[in-house]
């Protein structure tokens, strides 16, 4: 390996390691969206509602929750590289173990145990790829390897659907389960084991750092950001495609509004990396919630054709996804690197917390009975306020400097 393809903080190559990161968090997505598209048909084989489903899609998101808060104690416990192998082999065991699940019951409980190793592995992955890069590019490293999430759910769209139809839903978690076990002997000679220096910086206590030496403010105003814009992305994917066939869109057409939102979320999201290497984090996650408020105002505001709902949905995803993407890089840019894993962990827990509540607020609202262009229109509400939080979160930020 080249002199040039290592750094001074470590011996890891820097390519090598970034690829790494970046594909336990494809796998790390890959697991986590697949389920969306099995528990239909597992709830048809079992003879049961759709919406019996609901605990699977609870436990998921609160076993993650608990696995994003739970990492940076762990981390300075036991290390960085046990951390991430521990991760990624309970979400690998946790994905193979699914295909036994015989039940809602066993399903629930498996699917929260495989959510424990994904909310851990997102956060170690995120912050050993920063800690590779000096400066800004840090968070533009960051930015990269959470991209990981979009690409592994891109993935398992992709190959879903020729999985099932060749060997069953099984197959689907055979296959997340494997390729994920295969990167275990790569994560053990690349990442190394830091958890002596790692609790020596952060005091022996990272959670409680995060709100010491004028860092409180700043992550508390982070945490918020993160849950609002989580809130909104979640709300809008689960119920825009409904509501684009309450305003006359046609039925067959409704998964091509989440395509619209998620292909919308990939540009965004590429634009924002070329952008993070020259403007600082905040500002572009300003520029991209301010293009999705756009959006929110141009369908909530005026008469909305069939042949507009499209590319406004681009619009809106162009403009938030991304900020659930970067949120990450802003607790990259915040905090010192003996913190990172516990901040990015903190943060998306924030964010998984408003992914929860998003969709319930949303359904709340569409019971309503509301016109379809006035419940978009309710997305301007949390939106402002993270705009808003923006400025505040830099002021606050360079005054821990």
């Amino acid at each position: 390996m080249r002199d040039n393809d290592r750094t001074a903080i470590g011996k890891e190559p820097v390519l090598a390691t970034m690829l790494l990161c970046f594909l336990i968090v494809t796998l790390d997505g890959f697991d986590t969206i697949s389920i969306t598209f099995v528990a239909p048909i597992l709830a048809r084989d079992w003879g049961m509602a759709p919406a019996a489903m609901v605990p699977v899609f609870l436990a998921t998101s609160v076993g993650a929750v608990i696995g994003y808060m739970a990492c940076g104690p762990l981390a300075l416990r036991f290390g960085t590289r046990s951390l991430a192998l521990g991760s990624v082999l309970l979400f690998g065991l946790g994905s193979l173990a699914t295909v036994l699940a015989s039940d809602i019951v066993s399903l629930t409980a498996l699917r929260f145990i495989t959510a424990l190793g994904l909310g851990g592995a997102l956060p170690v992955a995120i912050s050993r790829a920063a800690d590779l890069m000096p400066g800004r590019r840090s968070a533009t490293a960051a930015m990269i390897i959470a991209t990981g999430i979009s690409a592994g759910g891109v993935l398992a769209g992709i190959a879903g659907g020729p999985l099932m139809a060749h060997a069953g839903w099984t197959s689907i978690f055979i296959v997340g389960g494997v390729l994920p076990l295969l990167l275990l002997p790569w994560i053990a000679i690349a990442i190394r084991d830091d958890g002596a220096r790692l609790r020596h910086a952060s005091g022996g206590n990272a959670v409680s750092a995060l709100f010491g030496k004028g860092l409180g403010g700043a992550t508390a105003m982070l945490w918020l950001f993160a849950f609002l814009v989580f809130l909104i992305a979640y709300a809008l994917t689960s119920w825009l495609p409904t509501l684009a066939l309450q305003i006359g869109l046609a039925p067959e057409k409704a998964p091509a509004v989440a395509a619209a939102f998620a292909m919308g979320g990939l540009i965004g999201d590429v634009l924002l990396i070329l952008l993070s290497a020259r403007v600082h984090t905040a500002t572009t996650l300003l520029v991209s919630a301010t293009l999705g408020l756009v959006g929110v105002l141009l369908f909530g505001l005026v008469g909305v054709s069939e042949a507009a709902i499209m590319p406004l949905v681009i619009l809106i995803g162009m403009g938030f996804i991304p900020c659930c993407v970067a949120q990450s890089a802003l607790a990259v840019a915040l905090y010192p690197a003996a913190l990172r894993t516990t901040g990015i962990g903190w943060a998306a827990a924030m964010g998984r917390l408003g992914s929860i509540a998003g969709p319930g607020v949303g359904g709340l609202v569409l019971a309503s009975g509301w016109p379809p262009q006035q419940i978009v229109l309710t997305a301007a509400i949390p939106a402002v306020a993270a705009i808003l939080l923006l400025p505040a979160f830099v002021k606050s930020a360079r005054a821990t400097t």
